[in-house]
């Protein structure tokens, strides 16, 4: 009878697994470990070091953002981060269980010049603006009692006749 019920249920259309996901305890110490795989990711994904480098800013900014803000520094939590490598952009979700962000409510910062930021490897302060520079897209939701902050980075198209 359970192999009619199987038979007789429409199969489910598989959801996409990233390349990598990783969970996290919600404490500092780890914040290198996510800039050192963000970075490790965006060369593998094929951009170049200056631009992983960035793109690992942005992640180690938005994973902050969860420890600092989502969990108000409580060290006894989780988060996630899901790596997808897709062939036009680089894909990194931030999964946590806290409170949640209002992208609106975050002051406008000035404008910073975000080489120096980068090479001087400054963090903290800046990172919904930071991120919003240093990604295409940033986007916030929350599904299942869960918030994911989505940061897209397009990878460059070949030139023509390349």
């Amino acid at each position: 009878m359970t192999g009619a019920r199987r038979a007789a249920s429409a199969p489910r259309a598989r959801r996409h697994r990233p390349d990598l996901v990783l969970v996290l305890p919600s404490r500092t110490e780890f914040l290198g470990l996510v800039r050192e795989v963000a970075q490790r990711m965006a060369e593998l994904s094929g951009f170049d070091p200056a631009s992983a480098s960035q793109v690992a800013l942005a992640v180690d900014e938005a994973a902050t953002n969860v420890l600092e803000h989502a969990y108000e520094g409580a060290t006894d939590r989780e988060f996630e981060l899901h790596f997808d490598n897709r062939p036009e952009e680089l894909c990194v979700d931030l999964v946590d269980t806290g409170a949640m962000l209002d992208p609106r409510r975050v002051p406008r910062t000035p404008s910073v010049d975000l080489q120096r930021y980068v090479s001087e490897r400054r963090t903290g302060g800046l990172g919904v603006h930071l991120m919003g520079r240093i990604m295409d897209s940033v986007t916030y939701r929350r599904t299942a009692r869960r918030n994911v902050c989505c940061l897209v980075k397009r990878k460059q198209a070949a030139a023509p006749g390349a």
